[in-house]
């Protein structure tokens, strides 16, 4: 929910200002061959003529696969209200594939099973999404890669993401978002979080991830729950950070729990009045 722009290239531009995010997500620490990703958007502010451009990258790092990719984000907001627009994007971006066959040991030596000719690959790809927002409200359907790599088992990946933010008083607020993703073959998953935001200084709030066939995580399906944080640090710079733990098994719930840390860059100039809460979507 703070890098929206890796899942829907039409939220490139969505805001009267630029920004960069950074995230580190480090999944199962100290577990073999553990997920690790680092990722990084850069939205420039809408145009007059309603375009918007950005630019993300991801490095995913699963077991033995590394996969990097860098796209260029472009996008058109329509007015649907006075402060409301309906945005198609457009992504375009290259990967490259790498399946590191040096660090499996197999009970057979040189198993071919394990063999793996196609390697350090470049694979060109493209996506799209709608992404309708509001001040207080977002909703969007994307599918950020279109084309699959079958040797690598790289499949399509279906997202919907929605959110709003609802105030309580004149200090707090709160924003609760869903991500509901699809990928063929693979159980349909679900991401559930609320943030409650005090005054200008800090969010914190609970998450949990499951199927959309179980409502709580259990270990038929993975997911788990979670707790996220940040505060700001001034007008410009926000931190975050994510304390996970999983429902996959006993053995990893809690001895290898996940952490995940975001910096993020708000360019907005100094005699530039915006109310900060929107800010956080």
């Amino acid at each position: 929910m703070f890098s929206h722009q890796h899942l829907n290239p039409a939220y490139a531009g969505s805001k009267d200002y630029s920004n960069f995010t950074i995230l580190h997500r480090m999944q199962w620490l100290n577990f073999d061959g553990a997920p690790e990703s680092q990722s990084f958007t850069f939205s420039n502010k809408m145009s007059p003529k309603k375009l918007g451009i950005g630019i993300s990258g991801v490095n995913d790092k699963i077991g033995p696969l590394n996969n990097t990719s860098v796209a260029a984000d472009v996008s058109y907001h329509l007015p649907t209200g006075e402060s409301s627009f309906l945005s198609l994007g457009l992504k375009l971006g290259v990967a490259n594939i790498n399946f590191d066959t040096s660090i499996l040991s197999t009970s057979t030596p040189n198993d071919v099973a394990f063999s793996f000719e196609e390697n350090d690959s470049f694979v060109p790809n493209l996506g799209f999404g709608f992404y309708y927002h509001s001040p207080k409200f977002y909703a969007g359907f994307s599918v950020p890669w279109i084309i699959e790599k079958n040797s690598f088992n790289l499949k399509r990946h279906l997202y919907l993401i929605s959110g709003g933010l609802v105030s309580f008083t004149e200090n707090i607020q709160l924003k609760p978002s869903l991500l509901i993703k699809h990928t063929p073959g693979a159980i349909t998953g679900y991401d559930l979080s609320a943030l409650f935001q005090y005054k200008e200084l800090f969010w914190i709030g609970p998450q949990m991830r499951s199927s959309i066939f179980k409502i709580l995580p259990q270990s038929e399906f993975g997911g788990g729950f979670g707790l996220m944080g940040g505060i700001y640090l001034s007008k410009n710079i926000s931190i975050g950070y994510t304390y996970n733990t999983s429902s996959l098994d006993d053995s990893i719930k809690f001895s290898n729990p996940t952490h995940e840390f975001m910096l993020r860059f708000d360019l907005i100039r100094k005699d530039f009045s915006v109310l900060r809460s929107p800010r956080i979507f």
